[in-house]
């Protein structure tokens, strides 16, 4: 990885993770609203459950994400800078 890319990736605070823990949500409601109530995945299990596993793997990094947030952002504050 380039030091510029670990730069960014070093400044994320805690909006950011806010933010990927909302993508996180959407795209799992996404897969829901569209995919696992379609017709065609109604009608083929097998279809069905393979959203579902994938919208399960969305939901616990939802969990993760969120996780992450508390630990590394107590309270909503950045950490202060040594």
């Amino acid at each position: 990885m380039s030091q510029k890319k670990e730069k960014k990736i070093k400044k994320l605070d805690a909006g950011y993770y806010h933010e990927a823990i909302d993508r996180a949500y959407i795209v799992a409601n996404m897969m829901e609203d569209v995919l696992i109530e379609h017709p065609v995945f109604k009608k083929h299990k097998e279809l069905r459950k393979r959203v579902k596993t994938a919208q399960k793997l969305v939901l616990e990094a939802y969990q993760l994400v969120g996780g992450l947030e508390v630990e590394l952002f107590p309270d909503g504050k950045e950490p202060e800078s040594k």
